[in-house]
């Protein structure tokens, strides 16, 4: 293709194309807000940058009060995708999660107690996935898909296909501000911070990202392949127990359906912020901004009335065009 001929002839282009890679998700995220900037209503709101609605004070809390929940979710896939996986059962855990903390909560579990019992069941159904691979030899794609279908219908016969409400405001300080933002967004930067420090200066990051880039190396090498794998998938079910808890604390109830699609949005969020879908290469904080970027996108396009299903095709479109450029970074 032409775009190859460039990269490969381009001197210039050979040197600022993988930088432009490794920040591809900042990039997006900053032409994103410029076309917010001079595509979105205008306002005379006080405090409205710009003039624009995008840029208010209240679609700003929005979108921190949006982002905790897929943040969580593209957190932990990125563990998984830097091991060379994919988890196609996020959003059904999440669903079957939510159902779980919302039932013992209306049923007068303590705060702490369900907060604990949810975390360990995330982190419990992460590790069987991990390990189901581990002993099966399949593919991660081929475990999560069943794990999909199953948690799935599990949240429905766990709740007789009902949703669970009757919450009180147990876990409501999650939605509450501190320092103009939700606590819940806070919770997503502590795990951003949590998850950089343990792929950059643990023993343990250093061999998920050795696992991911050349697994037969790894093994040769004295990496335990297995355990690293199914501490992969352990960290990405307690990040989607906490995407859980956070959901239900923003909903207010139970539902079986949740979560469905956001497994997608939490693999377009790590892929857009620079992880490499082959796996051994990324970071958590291109995934915070992969996540924002998504986000940003969904408010964007409800601002200017464009169907859902219209941006989950755009969603499509941008998962290619994030690989392509990927693809061609490594050829350069």
């Amino acid at each position: 293709m032409a775009i190859d001929k460039v990269v490969r002839s381009g001197g210039a282009v050979r040197k600022i194309f993988p930088i432009l890679q490794k920040y591809q998700g900042l990039v997006g995220l900053v032409l994103l807000l410029l076309v917010a900037l001079f595509d979105t209503p205008h306002t005379d709101a006080p405090g409205a940058l710009f003039h624009s609605v995008f840029f208010s004070v209240g679609n700003l809390r929005n979108v921190l009060g949006q982002l905790a929940v897929p943040g969580c979710l593209a957190i932990g896939a990125t563990f998984v995708i830097l091991v060379g996986g994919i988890d196609l059962s996020a959003g059904s855990a999440m669903g079957l999660l939510n159902c779980i903390c919302a039932t013992w909560l209306v049923h007068g579990a303590s705060t702490p107690l369900t907060i604990a019992y949810v975390l360990f069941i995330g982190t419990l159904i992460g590790s069987v996935l991990g390990a189901i691979i581990g002993f099966t030899k399949l593919q991660p794609f081929v475990v999560t898909l069943a794990g999909m279908v199953s948690l799935r219908g599990i949240a429905f016969v766990y709740t007789n296909n009902a949703n669970i409400s009757g919450m009180k405001d147990q876990i409501a300080f999650f939605e509450s501000p501190w320092l103009g933002i939700p606590i819940a967004g806070w919770i997503l930067l502590l795990a951003t911070a949590a998850g950089t420090v343990i792929l950059a200066k643990t023993v343990f990051g250093r061999r998920v990202y050795a696992l991911g880039g050349n697994s037969e190396a790894a093994r040769y090498a004295g990496v335990p392949v297995d355990r690293v794998r199914i501490g992969a998938f352990a960290i990405n079910g307690f990040c989607i127990a906490l995407a859980a808890i956070l959901f239900t604390a923003r909903n207010s109830n139970g539902q079986p359906s949740a979560g469905m699609g956001y497994e997608l949005d939490a693999i377009t969020a790590a892929v857009v912020g620079g992880t490499a879908l082959v796996g051994g290469y990324g970071n958590v904080v291109g995934t915070f901004v992969g996540a924002l970027f998504i986000v940003c996108l969904n408010v964007l396009l409800i601002l200017d009335g464009v169907s859902y299903y219209v941006g989950q095709g755009w969603k499509g479109v941008i998962i290619l065009l994030a690989v392509y450029l990927q693809n061609l970074g490594r050829r350069v």
